[in-house]
């Protein structure tokens, strides 16, 4: 027996709330959202963009049952463990045929799985950009302060983030804050590798899920989203960019090719 059509449409809704705002590329949701659908006696027709999106659900069996929303998108970090969960989730659905009340429970387990620490994303961050200070030819000074460089920048850029501080005012403060403590380590004569100790400072700033994202939806004929988020990531560059411009255009080293 086939949901009822609002409880239904309230739980489609937050599923695909919640798969666009952790990451997901919007022609993997649309597959995952009708997968679910189809296998409750229901087409769906979903229409995504950068904030908001909407969506329509109809019964296949009457054409006159049916809801359409329009919701906002909700702030959540990236999470790669969830997009995998809420994709596998929609498979079971299909082939295993559950029970709506079971797909609901299983759904309200995934979104309660614990993500990584923020202490162990810092540590890891961390190392990750003192590796590539390193890879890009920093000497070893210059690997220690991209460390803390990145370790407080990244802390700064989570209590931003949770003071919900417009996400381009926290690029230009976090970019600043991590590039002049990597400028620190050169002035005071840890490094001798300004160009890869500034450089490396900021790398774990670059966007690159909203970049690979905006590619994926060109690609997907989803022109108009892929469009609006590849500019999203353009400006956080930009803001990347002048955080760090910041800290050059105060200090003796002048503009590196960083």
């Amino acid at each position: 027996m086939n949901p009822n059509i609002d409880e239904f449409s309230e739980f489609l809704v937050a599923y695909t709330a919640k798969m666009l705002s952790i990451g997901t590329y919007t022609a993997r949701v649309n597959r995952c959202v009708c997968r679910v659908a189809k296998a409750y006696g229901y087409n769906v027709s979903l229409t995504a963009f950068t904030k908001h999106f909407s969506i329509s659900v109809v019964d296949r069996n009457d054409h006159s049952n049916h809801r359409t929303y329009v919701e906002n998108i909700p702030f959540s970090p990236i999470s790669f463990t969830h997009i995998s969960e809420l994709s596998a989730l929609s498979w079971h659905v299909k082939d295993e045929r559950y029970e709506f009340s079971k797909t609901v429970q299983i759904y309200n387990q995934i979104c309660q799985i614990t993500l990584n620490s923020h202490i162990k994303s810092l540590l890891l961050m961390s190392v990750a950009s003192a590796s590539f200070c390193r890879l890009f030819g920093g000497d070893f000074g210059g690997v220690l302060a991209v460390l803390v460089a990145t370790f407080f920048g990244f802390l700064l850029r989570l209590y931003l983030a949770k003071n919900t501080i417009d996400i381009k005012i926290q690029y230009i403060i976090v970019a600043f804050i991590s590039s002049f403590i990597a400028y620190l380590g050169v002035y005071f004569g840890f490094s001798l590798t300004p160009d890869a100790t500034i450089g490396s400072s900021v790398l774990y700033m670059v966007p690159g899920v909203r970049l690979i994202n905006a590619v994926l939806d060109v690609l997907n004929e989803n022109v108009l989203v892929g469009i609006s988020r590849g500019i999203s990531a353009f400006l956080l560059i930009i803001c990347m960019a002048a955080g760090v411009y910041i800290t050059l255009s105060f200090s003796n080293i002048g503009l590196l090719n960083v």
